[in-house]
């Protein structure tokens, strides 16, 4: 069985991010690659030129590059939905106005859980 490879690149120092992508559980097809973003950023800047890390975590599949809340979005197509993060998806299942602020909100939390645990925001 042939399987589809999506790769997310994100920061493995954010313990949103880390639960998230340890968490994250794809449909039968798909193979997920994780990458942290911090020690491999020469990578994502020769994959996804236009994007850049520090605006959100980036996802790749079949050489499209999602970001933010439209990679939440991709993904909702691809994880599975038994799991409770994969219920969770559902708020990220369209491109709309509470899906971006949403994804705004968690973006925000970020930085600020990064702060009070002193590192840096910035990869």
């Amino acid at each position: 069985m042939k399987t589809n490879q999506i790769i997310i690149f994100y920061d493995e120092e954010c313990p949103f991010c880390k639960n998230y992508t340890n968490f994250l559980k794809l449909k039968k097809g798909f193979d997920l690659k994780l990458i942290d973003a911090r020690k491999d950023k020469v990578e994502l800047q020769n994959i996804c030129k236009n994007l850049d890390i520090n605006d959100g975590f980036i996802v790749i599949y079949e050489n499209h590059c999602f970001q933010g809340a439209k990679a939440l979005e991709f993904l909702n197509s691809a994880v599975d939905k038994t799991t409770v993060l994969g219920k969770l998806h559902f708020f990220f299942a369209y491109e709309n106005i509470f899906s971006r602020f949403l994804y705004k909100i968690l973006f925000i939390l970020r930085k600020f859980i990064l702060f009070v645990l002193r590192k840096d925001s910035k990869i």
